[in-house]
């Protein structure tokens, strides 16, 4: 992920009346584009569908199967690749071993999406009345650093791809009303390319997306404070207060702020198509973008608990009905 430059955030007004400025910033503002400076209240629980307000026993199974073993593993995995640099040969084993982790989940159908960028995606089909409609959580795998023959890339963004590579373990035992992708993007590092060629794709084909939800710099917590922040739109307003309803209902062990950051990532592509969109962010970037970006600087405690946080959010908004058989 890239934290935008407060240069790019400038703007010059070179003879402009001050009217026009007005009326145009007016029109941004209440347009409902996506600003994670711009606070934006979350919906209140007692507003949400009562589909999501119930404590749903299904759930509480899934969370009870989150590992840290299992996310530790993937980090570690990825790495081993010494760098994920796009363009290099552990950028291309990375993805190959992506689509092969995937490939061990019987219920999922996977591919890479984009010759160019090769972006790896597992999709568990829905089945009830919304099978068209499609929820996706993703990651970017690339990963970047001053030497892009060493980028380990830990906790951005192996983390990430550690959280949603579980969630697909898991999720993916249960049957859902809509279809459920996991994505695995490349190129983020250097443009956001692999996610802005799903999103554009998607939008072309009118694809119905009630809920892109992104992981990126996703577990670094020094100081174990347990804080998450949730980056999102008006449109996803539901969605954040969906996830801070389920932070208290489901236990899970962080405290929630919303849209302190404001950086690029992989939620602007589907964003900008006018897709619901929501992120966790840890506090601080940390070491991203350096050699000394490692295991050891993970939280895996911290990435626990946002594995369990997003995970009740892509079940609810996905519409968990039962296991599969």
């Amino acid at each position: 992920m890239t934290e935008r430059d407060p240069e790019r955030r400038k703007i010059l007004i070179l003879g402009i009346p001050a009217v026009v400025v007005i009326v145009l910033l007016a029109v941004f503002l209440f347009s409902g584009a996506f600003s994670p400076m711009m606070p934006v209240n979350p919906l209140p629980a007692s507003e949400l569908p009562d589909s999501w307000r119930t404590d749903d026993p299904l759930i509480r199974e899934a969370l009870s199967q989150v590992n840290e073993s299992g996310i530790r593993r993937t980090v570690a995995d990825l790495e081993g690749f010494s760098t994920r640099y796009d363009g290099t040969e552990g950028n291309v084993r990375a993805g190959t071993y992506l689509h092969e982790r995937l490939d061990t989940l019987p219920a999922l159908s996977v591919r890479y999406q984009d010759d160019r960028f090769r972006n790896v995606l597992g999709t568990l089909p829905g089945e009830g009345s919304a099978s068209d409609e499609v929820v996706i959580v993703g990651a970017h795998y690339d990963s970047i650093s001053s030497d892009p023959k060493q980028a380990p890339g830990a906790t951005d963004n192996a983390c990430g791809v550690a959280i949603v590579l579980e969630q697909a373990r898991i999720l993916s035992r249960y049957r859902f009303n809509r279809t459920l992708v996991f994505a695995f993007w490349n190129t983020e590092e250097t443009g956001i390319q692999g996610s802005g060629s799903f999103a554009d794709e998607a939008a072309l084909r009118h694809l119905e997306i009630p809920l892109y939800f992104n992981y990126d710099s996703a577990c670094y917590d020094p100081e174990n404070r347990m804080v998450i922040d949730l980056m999102y739109g008006r449109d996803a307003r539901d969605i954040a207060g969906l996830a801070i309803q389920d932070t208290a209902l489901y236990g899970v062990n962080a405290t929630l702020t919303s849209n302190l950051h404001h950086c690029d990532a992989d939620y602007l592509p589907f964003r900008d198509h006018g897709y619901p969109t929501l992120m966790t962010h840890s506090e601080s970037h940390g070491p991203a973008h350096s050699l000394k970006d490692t295991l050891d600087q993970a939280s895996l405690a911290y990435a626990v608990e946002n594995t369990r946080l997003g995970t009740t959010v892509i079940a609810r908004v996905a519409g968990i009905e039962g296991i599969r058989e």
